[in-house]
């Protein structure tokens, strides 16, 4: 029993490291103006939005303390899965919106494809299947994860909305990498590479009571992660 509760704990904290080498590729402004014609892969939805306790006390004290932090995120995701679900959110689909909208509003010609991949929460391995014929660039995003989380037990114990999204802007000829990067919404981890946005105090909440007392403002907390990580993106490939 002892094993597996510490196992239990090790997985946690993997997942708090977790992404650590995710690659990133620094934007060159003289390859992204050589772009005009963007094919957008329609987002996977996640598995599941979820909850990650790592501001627990519980992570402080072993694999018993691991064990009920873990119980806490479980239960925690269970009630974020359900409220998501019962408003119709859907992550993936929303975050194609708004970058179709807002990469057309910054000059690009935008044209969105499906491609299937294996693994709905990573990038595409390859990208010879894509669809993109006559256009510059494959503009690839994988949503990592996306929900709430906590982050530090003394420091910042409370939830915030939370999500990790691959970006990959390929060549569409050659399938080089013109930009990469992950952002890393709301918790934030020292030991993960990528660009850190914060979630607005608006949307920080004290403890589960107070983040399941209104549907509609922790749904909007999470919209509200997809809309910066939309903006910081077009920001980012502006020309």
């Amino acid at each position: 029993m002892k094993s597996l509760l510490r196992l239990f704990t090790v997985s946690l904290i993997a997942a708090q490291v977790i992404g650590c080498g995710a690659k990133t590729v620094a934007v060159r402004p003289d390859a992204v103006a050589k772009v005009h014609t963007i094919v957008l892969i329609r987002i996977i939805e996640p598995a599941a939005y979820t909850a990650q306790d790592f501001g627990n006390p519980g992570m402080m004290f072993g694999a018993v303390g691991g064990a009920v932090a873990g119980s806490s995120a479980a239960n925690a995701t269970k009630s974020v899965n359900q409220v998501a679900t019962n408003a119709g959110f859907t992550a993936g689909e929303r975050l194609t919106g708004l970058l179709q909208e807002k990469l057309t509003l910054a000059g690009y010609d935008v044209r969105l494809v499906t491609a299937s991949r294996e693994k709905g929460h990573e990038l595409l391995e390859k990208y010879d299947d894509v669809q993109a014929s006559g256009a510059d660039a494959i503009l690839d995003i994988a949503i990592e994860s996306i929900g709430y989380a906590t982050e530090h037990p003394m420091l910042s114990p409370h939830w915030r909305p939370s999500a990790q999204i691959k970006v990959a802007l390929v060549d569409s000829s050659t399938h080089n990498v013109i930009f990469a990067d992950k952002y890393m919404y709301g918790y934030h981890n020292p030991f993960m590479s990528g660009t850190d946005l914060d979630a607005p105090e608006e949307f920080h909440f004290k403890d589960t009571e107070v983040l399941f007392a209104d549907d509609a403002r922790l749904v909007e907390g999470m919209q509200d992660s997809l809309q910066s990580i939309a903006d910081r993106i077009v920001t980012t490939l502006k020309k």
